[in-house]
This record gives structure tokens, C-alpha cells and sequence, in this order.
């Protein structure tokens, strides 16, 4: 199995139109996928106390997930996430805190040979304080909202609007967080609901927005919300064991509605921000944080992952945090921060080179059920 594309050799502008191949023994399928490239975001400005809060959270990323990346929290993981490759069938890229990442010889998905217990990832996020502390400040609520949920919710609906003929109804946000998404959603008009298992975020959701977020695994409620145009999974995937049974699930629900769609925000693994943190790999507190990514996905291990689940790709947004990680990385380094927190605008219209050469470690895929 392999996937390529077809596109110009020297494409230019934001919004381009590729060719996405899947080739197998003698089966070859084609996609025609709009790619959007960049999304200008001044993350300094959301960003307070940056070098204090750097320093805090390097010394508790690395001590706590050492901790956690102890032979005895582990298991084995038998065989790639995506395709089912035998995990002997790897070749192994870095190890962070103890984390050995490796790349799948077969869809090249990347992915940690061993991770911690389901019981250890459930209690994790469902009870880190520092982890939950990120999405659920008060005083950022706002900001965050108008710098990231809108974006996401406009793109949301220009995408779907192209594809269908129509702005979408009904959205379901998996994995919501403090249901930034889903306040967005419902500023403009769109029926929208969220899932979310962090008891503190959907406290959070409650108290600042009037929004109550639902409980439940979703792989066990999928079918309470059958007929939803969207599903969304704004940097879900990544963390769970399995995303290939929460795509069946989401395809048992968008499949019901006459115009379907999923959206998986992911991170990538052929990015300037994965290239930075292998060099650097003592210093990692997001992207290939081993707690937080238990995989990463390359654009083919992404499609392949969609295919497999019932889903044709249909839309890719390319964009990412990869110069705001490689300042600071330079200023962890030398110590000296004044490369990160002097250099805002220079990181904004930087980023958006890298996003148009997708070097960006963030992949957005739209998926629309088989036509078949």
C-alpha cells in the first residue's frame, strides 16, 4: 500500500488543488483534495508569562513523564495504529523522557512502541490539574476563543459549504475541551454539541459559557447522535490507542446525515517542530510530548487512516506552532529567550512560509463518507 500526489511542481497561493493517490496490488484510487496552507496567529499574544511558565513546564514535563514512562506503567504495543503492521516492523526515530517513537514500515505512521496503561492515559488527563490548567483559564477564555474556535468554525463551515452546497446544521465536537469550539459553533447559529471525559473542562464549559458538555465515551454514545452533519476531533486522535474504531464510530454517525463529514486536526511528523524536538529531545513540552502524543501521523498515515474507516479525503489544512518551537528550543538552549519573546511578527509571516511548504507539524483532513 502506498499514497502519493500529484500537484505543480511550483504551486503558489494559499488555497491549491492536489491529486491524492492510493495504490494497492493492483487497486489504485484517486482524491482530489483542497489544500489550505497557513493561518496567521500572533501566538505570543495568547501566551502570558511565557518564559516563567517555559522554564515551570519543562521541569514538569520531564519529571512526570519520566514517571510515568517506567517499565512497569507500560504495555507493548503489538502493531501499528493505523494499518496493523507488526510493530517489528519499525524503524525507531527518537526517544523523549523515555518514550521510544518509531515509524511504521508500511504506512509510516508514527507511533510509541510502548505506552503507558489505558488506566494511566484515562487518569491522566482526566485528573492532571496542570494539564487541564491549559485550557481552562478563565481570563484567556475570550481570547483563545476568538484566535482559535473562530478560525476553526468559519473554516469549518467555507469547507463543508464547497463540498455540500450548504452550511452545515449540526455539529458534534469530540474531545471539546472546555467547549471553546462549541461556543463558536453556536454564536452562529449552527445546532452544536461537545463530548468531553475531563470532569474540570466541562465544569469550565458550564461555568463560562452556560454549556453542558456531554460525559460520555463516545464510542459508547455514537448513536445518540446519529445524523450530525459533523464530527469534529480537534486534537483527539493523537492521544487515544485506538483512532481507528472512534473514526468507525464517527462514520456510524455522520453516514446517517445525507451530506456527512469528519474533521481530525492531527499532528504531523515531516514538520520543522518534529525535526527541532529530535535534535533537542530533552525539552519537549507539546507536539512529540510522549503524554500527550502517543503517535504522530504523516499526511499518508492520516489518509490511510480515513480510507481503512470509511472516509475519502477531501480537504487538507496545512499549519502550525514549528517557529514559535524552534525559538524556543533556541532559547532553552542558550538560555537566553530573547529569540522567542522579541520576535512575534517575525514568527507570524515566518510560520506561514513553512505552512505553504508544508513543513507545519499541524494537518487538519476533511473526510466524506465513500461515495460506494
Amino acid at each position: 500500500m502506498i499514497w502519493y500526489k500529484k500537484e505543480a511542481l511550483s504551486p503558489s497561493g494559499s488555497l491549491r488543488t492536489e491529486q491524492w493517490i492510493r495504490e494497492e496490488g493492483k487497486s489504485v484510487s484517486e482524491f482530489e483534495v483542497m489544500t489550505y496552507l497557513g493561518k496567521k496567529t500572533d501566538l505570543l499574544s495568547l501566551k502570558k508569562n511565557i518564559v516563567e511558565n517555559i522554564k515551570k513546564q519543562l521541569e514538569y514535563y520531564k519529571s512526570s513523564r519520566e514517571k510515568i514512562y517506567q517499565p512497569e506503567n507500560l504495555e507493548a504495543v503489538e502493531c501499528c495504529p493505523v494499518c496493523g503492521t507488526s510493530a517489528d516492523n519499525t524503524t525507531e526515530q527518537v526517544n523523549i523522557y523515555g518514550a521510544r517513537y518509531a515509524s511504521c514500515n508500511n504506512c509510516s505512521h508514527v507511533y510509541v512502541l510502548e505506552r503507558p496503561t489505558q488506566t494511566a492515559i484515562e487518569g491522566f488527563y482526566l485528573n492532571d490539574v496542570t494539564y487541564a490548567a491549559t485550557y481552562t483559564d478563565k481570563k484567556a477564555a475570550e481570547s483563545r476563543l476568538e484566535a482559535i474556535a473562530v478560525p476553526w468554525r468559519d473554516w469549518t463551515i467555507e469547507v463543508y459549504t464547497k463540498i455540500h452546497g450548504r452550511p452545515p446544521r449540526k455539529i458534534l465536537d469530540v474531545g471539546s475541551g472546555a467547549g471553546h469550539f462549541v461556543e463558536a459553533c453556536r454564536r452562529a447559529g449552527i445546532t452544536a454539541d461537545g463530548i468531553e471525559l475531563s470532569e474540570s473542562s466541562r465544569q469550565f464549559s458550564k461555568d463560562i459559557w452556560g454549556i453542558e458538555l456531554d460525559g460520555s465515551d463516545f464510542t459508547q454514545v455514537a448513536e445518540k447522535y446519529e445524523g450530525y452533519d459533523i464530527v469534529t476531533f480537534w486534537g483527539l486522535l493523537e492521544h487515544t490507542p485506538n483512532p481507528g474504531y472512534i473514526l468507525e464510530k464517527a462514520y456510524q454517525v455522520v453516514s446517517k446525515s445525507t451530506h456527512g463529514m469528519v474533521i481530525s486536526k492531527v499532528p504531523r511528523w515531516n514538520s520543522l517542530s518534529a525535526a527541532i524536538q529530535t535534535l533537542c529531545n530533552d525539552s519537549v513540552i507539546r507536539h512529540l510530548d510522549p503524554m500527550g502524543h502517543i503517535m504522530c501521523f504523516t499526511d499518508s498515515s492520516a489518509a490511510e487512516l480515513y480510507h481503512k474507516n470509511g472516509f475519502s479525503p477531501a480537504v487538507a489544512w496545512y499549519y502550525g506552532m514549528d517557529v514559535y518551537e524552534t525559538f524556543m528550543q533556541m532559547g532553552t538552549h542558550i538560555d537566553a529567550y530573547d529569540i522567542l519573546t522579541k520576535t512575534g511578527g517575525l514568527q507570524v509571516d515566518l510560520q506561514q512560509y513553512m505552512d505553504e511548504v508544508k513543513f507545519s507539524d499541524g494537518l487538519t483532513l476533511v473526510g466524506v463518507p465513500h461515495k460506494d
